[in-house]
Parts: structure tokens; sequence; C-alpha cells
């Protein structure tokens, strides 16, 4: 029953657009356009969706029973988001038309805060079970955890070294080489990896011992 929405992690144009609305909702281009001051990159201008597939299809996939084949998990979460999305606006809850000369699905053609509020509204089960694909169908604890690793994984790809890899970034980890700096470290200042950075490891204590002796550790 699964092969109709797992296939063999290669990603279709459908799972694709609906992880690319996925990440572009949750670390959006900032600031606003039209805004003064820097604009850092978002998570769709970084490619994370590509690395949200990958973790889901690769890290994040299920084994049944005995079986040692992983099942990838990407295509069936973008169904999910989708009949979620489609539940949001026909309860009435969307505060955006939505957009249907968006390609995708329903959850892509919702504004960015109305696919926020679909994440909260299967966060909180709000949801007709019944009508997900497995392996979310009628497992509430499974898709509690995955909104919650959706966006995790989203804030960690983000300011993870993953977009730097650039060409390489799709490739096995052992594979993967840095192409240049990552985006989301410079926007946080972070320098880079080094082999080790100054920090407090706490303070000196002096101990008065009897007979008026002293330490300090």
């Amino acid at each position: 029953m699964y092969s109709a929405y797992m296939n063999a992690g290669i990603a279709d144009s459908r799972t694709t657009a609906t992880f690319k609305a996925l990440v572009e909702a949750i670390v959006p281009l900032s600031p606003a356009s039209g805004s003064s001051g820097p604009c850092y990159a978002g998570a769709l201008e970084l490619h994370i969706y590509e690395y949200m597939i990958w973790e889901l299809d690769h890290w994040i996939s299920l084994h049944l029973g005995l079986s040692l084949t992983p099942i990838p998990l990407a295509g069936s979460t973008a169904v999910m988001l989708n009949a979620g999305a489609e539940q949001l606006v026909a309860s009435g809850q969307a505060e955006f038309a939505p957009n249907y000369a968006i390609m995708g699905g329903m959850f892509a053609a919702l504004a960015p805060i109305d696919r926020i509020r679909t994440l909260a509204k299967l966060e909180q089960l709000d949801i007709d079970l019944g009508s997900l694909p497995p392996p979310y169908k009628d497992d509430g604890g499974f898709l509690v955890f995955m909104i919650d690793y959706l966006n995790r994984g989203t804030m960690f790809g983000y300011y993870s070294e993953w977009s730097a890899y650039g060409t390489t970034r799709l490739l096995t980890p052992v594979l993967r080489r840095l192409e240049y700096f990552p985006a989301s470290w410079r926007q946080v200042e972070y320098p880079g990896v080094s082999i080790g950075y100054r920090a407090l490891r706490g303070y000196l204590l002096t101990i008065v011992r009897e007979g008026g002796e002293t330490t300090i550790v």
C-alpha cells in the first residue's frame, strides 16, 4: 500500500514544489521586499528543500517488519502536507485564498502564513487522520513527530554547512565538499570551523583549608 506514495527516493515535481513551499514559509527571505538593511537568503534560496527531501528519503526513513529496505518518506510527507492544506481551506481557516496558478498542490498554493497554519493544524491533530496517506494515516503520534521534524530539520539544514556543498550537495556525505563559505554562517557571524575556540571553562576557586593553607582550583 506504500507504493502509491513512496518511490525509490527520486522526488517528483509535486513533491519538490511542496518542500519548496515548506522551507520558504519556515525561513523566508529576510527582510521583506522593500525593507532597508541587508537581505539574507532564505531556505528556498539556499536549496534547503533538497536537503529535506534527501534526509527524508535516506535518514528519516522507515523499515517495515524485518525488512532491511528503507522506505523513503518525502513523497508521502508531501501528500500529507497537501491533504492538511486542503482541509485547512475546506474548514474556512485559511486567511488568504489559494493561488491556484501555482503548480504543485494545495500546500504550495497557500500563502506562507497559511502554510504555517497548516503545520499547526496538523501538529494539533485538528485533522481527519483517516484521510492522510500511509504511514501517517490514523497515526497521530508519528504525524506530530514529523511536523516537529519538518520545523527542526529546516532550521538545522539552513544553519548547517549543507548549502555550501554546492554541486556536491546531493551526493553521499563522503563525497560532499565545501565549495564556498555558508551564507547562513556569515549571517550569524560564525567564523567557521576551527581546532578550538576560546571559551569560558569556569572560574578559579580559592579554598582556605584548616591551618590557613590556600589552594586555587
